[in-house]
């Protein structure tokens, strides 16, 4: 095989990060039909069709995928080379992290917080989203790893690309309801027979909606639900209402919060996933949300 011509590389790898061409021909200054021209000219170099079409936008082929793979390394090599050149070598690194918005804030922050401990600290980027956008960004190196509360395979299970991301459970939980002290006291007296007059917020999606759903169709039970919303526990105290969390939240509900525990819903677990492009990643922020995972285990 002949040289590599890195430009076509980096091209494709801006595209690969961008989503698209046109974003892709913003960045990098050169009108789309070049950018396209030089893509194509290294899937001609290599024997291998690298991006395909998808809706509106361009998802990576298993080759592309690779080839992504490889650029990322050249390209983060080649940006520390001309740091040490021009005595930047201090320069803090940049970690993009994503996080599903249905996650609990207060699980995450102690989770993320660990991030900041690092040396050098890095210039932290949360990307919050739905699990199928954070598996999208996850398919295009467009994050780190990401935190979800569901399976890739799960959110997009007929997809290859997705089907290539790598899951652990980093942290699992019964499910609990959680009030304000004098809404927990009535609720507490035969419970879970009390859920059905119980006001509730419900945040609007994520697993623990779905599994919650389920728990409470099972029994024929609907509680009066005030609102739907991201972060419920933020409004639970002021609204008078119930939220259903994680059972490991207990003591950052009632500090942060002012909530206690009324019950537990019996046989229902909540996990959450740390999902990464690659299974032999390695990694400080990795390390170090999964040892802040270890102690609230």
């Amino acid at each position: 095989m002949e040289r590599l011509n890195y430009h076509h590389l980096l091209y494709f790898y801006t595209v690969a990060r961008e989503g698209s061409v046109a974003r892709a021909s913003l960045r990098l200054g050169l009108k789309q039909p070049t950018v396209s021209a030089q893509i194509h000219a290294l899937e001609n170099k290599l024997g291998r069709k690298l991006l395909e079409r998808s809706g509106r936008g361009l998802r990576l082929t298993p080759a592309g995928e690779t080839v992504l793979r490889h650029a990322e390394r050249i390209f983060t090599l080649g940006g520390e080379l001309l740091s040490e050149l021009d005595g930047q070598a201090d320069v803090a690194p940049s970690l993009v992290v994503g996080l599903s918005s249905s996650i609990p804030q207060p699980l995450a922050a102690s989770l993320l917080d660990s991030l900041f401990a690092l040396t050098p600290r890095p210039v932290l980027t949360i990307t919050e989203g739905s699990p199928q956008e954070l598996a999208v960004a996850l398919s295009s190196r467009a994050i780190l790893f990401a935190l979800m509360d569901l399976r890739p395979s799960q959110v997009h299970p007929d997809s290859g690309v997705l089907a290539t991301l790598h899951s652990r459970v980093l942290l699992e939980s019964s499910v609990e309801l959680f009030a304000p002290p004098a809404l927990a006291r009535r609720l507490r007296v035969d419970f879970p027979l009390r859920l059905a007059a119980a006001p509730v917020l419900m945040n609007p999606s994520g697993a623990l909606r779905h599994e919650v759903e389920g728990w409470l169709a099972a029994r024929k039970t609907n509680p009066r639900r005030l609102a739907e919303m991201p972060h419920p526990e933020l409004h639970a105290a002021s609204a008078r209402a119930a939220i259903f969390a994680p059972s490991l939240l207990r003591e950052s509900l009632k500090k942060l919060h002012g909530l206690l525990p009324v019950g537990e819903l019996e046989g229902l677990r909540w996990r959450l996933f740390l999902v990464t492009a690659d299974k032999s990643l390695k990694h400080p922020g990795l390390d170090a949300v999964l040892r802040a995972a270890r102690g609230m285990r």
